[in-house]
């Protein structure tokens, strides 16, 4: 969601700063596993308890609540947690063991990964980009952008809202072409929407699912003559397919038994005379 050329560059400059203290409590924690030194633990310790006064501070500015006390509780975290290794680490340091080293690590990774303070401003509803109503309205953004980079069809317009979204079955791409050739069957084509880009690969267990249709009925293929930018989508059976030979020859028999074959000429026979005709 833009936050506008101000806002943005703080919700920037924020995350990097998180980043860097993420890095400086995890050198600071490994140096008290090493030493005993007073300064790199005191250091270490003045950072965290300014990490933990900056929380405080800013939960007091929420209204009072079980959001603002969960808001508190993982804003508190970090440092908290930091504090009491770094303090357990000094009282019972003899020489560094594992199991410092272990929780340094945990710690590390647990801040890096789930980054508690960003989730409690999305809690807060203080992470502007970040809350429910804004990652929805990116997604309906993104939606409404790529029904009109395609067609009107309501196939195309559901692909958009539903497929094309970031993190959904094929993001970034548009269906036009959309025909119906048959009661319970369709055809249409993929195309990326960034021009130059390919179709990412479609996974057609998850297509299936989100359709609630057979995952056999369902083929993506290449368009002859065209780029990896675009690609034809088949859904069902059409009629056709049964009624001509040759279409299903070349499309659901030859792929799997016969490669490169095609059939050349059908001869229609009596069925009594089958064994006659036959040699």
């Amino acid at each position: 969601m833009s936050l506008g050329p101000l806002r943005g560059r703080i919700a920037v400059a924020r995350g990097y700063v998180g980043r860097t203290a993420t890095l400086a409590g995890t050198a600071g924690l490994a140096v008290g596993a090493l030493t005993t030194d007073t300064l790199p633990f005191a250091v270490t310790l003045a950072g965290a308890g300014a990490a933990t006064a900056w929380g405080l501070a800013w939960s007091a500015t929420l209204p009072a609540g079980r959001v603002r006390d969960a808001a508190t509780a993982l804003y508190l975290a970090s440092p908290v947690s930091a504090a009491g290794l770094l303090v357990t680490e000094h009282l019972v340091h003899a020489s560094p063991t594992w199991w410092e080293f272990a929780l340094d690590a945990l710690w590390a990774v647990a801040t890096w990964k789930v980054r508690p303070a960003r989730m409690a401003r999305v809690l807060a509803g203080r992470e502007r980009s970040l809350t429910p109503q804004a990652v929805q309205q990116v997604q309906e953004q993104q939606a409404a952008d790529l029904a009109v980079a395609g067609s009107n069809h309501p196939m195309s317009l559901w692909w958009a809202q539903r497929v094309a979204v970031e993190g959904g079955v094929t993001p970034g791409t548009v269906l036009t072409d959309v025909e119906r050739t048959g009661e319970k069957s369709m055809t249409a084509l993929i195309r990326a929407a960034a021009p130059g880009t390919p179709v990412p690969t479609i996974s057609i267990t998850a297509l299936s699912a989100l359709l609630d249709w057979d995952e056999e009925e369902i083929t993506v293929t290449k368009v002859k003559g065209h780029g990896a930018s675009i690609r034809r989508l088949y859904v069902g059976i059409a009629p056709q397919q049964v009624i001509d030979p040759y279409t299903n020859w070349v499309q659901n028999i030859a792929p799997k038994g016969m490669p490169g074959t095609q059939i050349t000429e059908i001869r229609k026979v009596p069925v009594t005379n089958l064994t006659k005709e036959l040699p």
